[in-house]
């Protein structure tokens, strides 16, 4: 059996959602959360926000949109991306200097369109340079205004902005460029913010006016679990043929593109397909343990997923580079990987490098528990699911 741990997604922005009203939230999960969770648990805390962890649930005390307090260290994200961007926005709305960091993969992540939008609603923001683009010093606060934000490398500077509006006094127009990816956990953000009273709509309409609203969140929310952790008891259980069950799978609407698992990694899609494609445009978290399934599989083509090559690693070269260490071919496109079917994993000759990306080495141990392997990183699995290593 395997238990997947709590959605981050879900649960990052509820702990933001939460903090924002005026009662106390009662988060409702299995597994265990993640540390890019605590992350953004921690931080919290730091701005004035009280958070009781239990086993199953954690319970957060709101402070109100304006009560946010200055805190007296640094906020350390962590890996976490998602926090970082949130919570960027969230310290620009405030009237003093607020510096934020995280680990060395977060300082190579850099989002020049999250601090472009906050200089254009007057934010003050500095950071550094190159391969250590953090710290970031945000000493708001932002106002109201318009701005135009780029999606096709990702959708969370828009979910910043909207997590962020209820402390604001008046409307935003957002102007949107490029193509939109991970578009699904873009809608989760409206979805999760609409629960709460927003009446602000996504439909990728180029213009979206983004308004203020008053926080009222549930007194009690299931946070369903990660589907796309998923895909490692599928890589483990195409390994070793065996059938491993999976004991708290989400609904499809609750998986963020990670449903395709159910076809795309389940084999009733692929033996009668010569040419098998995944467009992982909504999903490019799959990359490196779909990638693995589809070379020990029948094979297939990965496309649509361009932004993967700004993760904690590039995601797209990375993953050919350590499924060849084992043996295994994957071809990098320019969005992608074409990968051919029926090839068997070999030991590797040396340490296998995982990039401190907790999903090449989720993949990575995977594979090691059929051949044998050493990674380098041992405890980054930790980011999204703290069980995991136990699982194997």
């Amino acid at each position: 059996q395997w238990q997947l741990a709590p959605s981050k997604s879900h649960m990052i922005r509820w702990l933001l959602l939460a903090a924002q009203g005026e009662k106390d939230v009662t988060l409702n999960f299995s597994g265990t959360p993640g540390d890019d969770v605590e992350s953004m648990a921690r931080c919290l805390s730091q701005l004035g926000v009280t958070i009781e962890k239990n086993e199953s649930n954690w319970v957060v005390s709101g402070v109100g949109v304006n009560g946010f307090k200055r805190p007296v260290s640094v906020l350390n994200c962590g890996n976490s991306g998602t926090a970082l961007r949130l919570l960027t926005i969230a310290s620009a709305r405030l009237n003093y200097p607020i510096m934020l960091d995280g680990d060395h993969t977060l300082r190579r992540r850099h989002s020049e369109t999250l601090l472009h939008i906050l200089e254009y609603l007057g934010a003050q923001v500095s950071h550094g340079t190159g391969l250590e683009s953090l710290p970031y010093l945000i000493h708001g606060p932002m106002k109201s205004g318009e701005v135009t934000i780029d999606v096709s490398r990702s959708s969370q500077p828009l979910s910043s902005l909207l997590l962020s509006m209820p402390a604001l006094d008046g409307e935003i127009r957002v102007n949107l460029a490029g193509q939109g990816v991970s578009r699904l956990h873009a809608q989760l953000s409206f979805e999760l913010a609409e629960k709460t009273g927003s009446e602000n709509q996504m439909d990728w309409r180029k213009h979206i006016n983004l308004k203020p609203w008053v926080v009222e969140c549930p007194d009690v929310v299931e946070i369903p679990s990660d589907r796309s952790l998923e895909s490692f008891a599928i890589l483990y259980q195409s390994l070793h043929g065996i059938e491993v069950e999976v004991t708290n799978l989400p609904s499809d609407d609750d998986s963020l593109g990670a449903e395709i698992l159910a076809t795309c990694a389940g084999g009733q899609m692929m033996s009668d397909i010569d040419d098998f494609k995944i467009d992982l445009r909504d999903s490019n978290d799959l990359l490196p343990p779909l990638a693995a399934i589809l070379a020990i599989g029948n094979g297939g083509t990965i496309t649509g997923a361009s932004h993967a090559r700004h993760k904690e690693s590039n995601r797209i070269e990375k993953t050919s580079e350590l499924l060849a260490q084992f043996g295994l071919t994957a071809t990098p496109t320019e969005d992608g990987l074409e990968i051919e079917g029926g090839q068997t994993p070999t030991a590797p000759s040396e340490l296998v490098k995982t990039h401190a990306d907790h999903r090449l080495w989720m993949t990575a141990a995977c594979l090691a528990t059929k051949v044998g392997a050493t990674l380098s990183h041992p405890n980054c699995y930790a980011v999204s699911d703290p069980d995991f290593i136990n699982k194997l």
